[in-house]
């Protein structure tokens, strides 16, 4: 596990960065990197897109609780899945 990883999902899981950010849908549980797109529309890409390494942190700080799903759940346009933003608890 590298430190460029670890600072991107920290990035991706601050509250105060609008895009891109860490999502879960709400559906069926894949995790998805949301991105504003542009005219006031936004897309995701699924974490199985990006190194493996990336699903295995992100699923261990989910297991661990050091993630956590935060607000109300949403869809990224008309039809999408419900997703939830994922947030570090900086209370681990």
């Amino acid at each position: 596990m590298s430190q460029i990883e670890i600072d991107n999902i920290k990035s991706w899981t601050n509250k105060e960065i609008s895009t891109p950010y860490l999502l879960i849908s709400q559906e069926d549980s894949t995790l998805h990197l949301g991105y504003y797109a542009g005219m006031g529309t936004a897309d995701s890409t699924s974490i199985e897109q990006l190194p493996p390494i990336y699903k295995e942190i992100i699923g261990a700080w989910l297991k661990s609780g050091v993630l956590r799903q935060a607000g109300e759940s949403f869809p990224l346009y008309p039809g999408s899945h419900m997703f939830k933003r994922l947030i570090l608890d900086y209370s681990y």
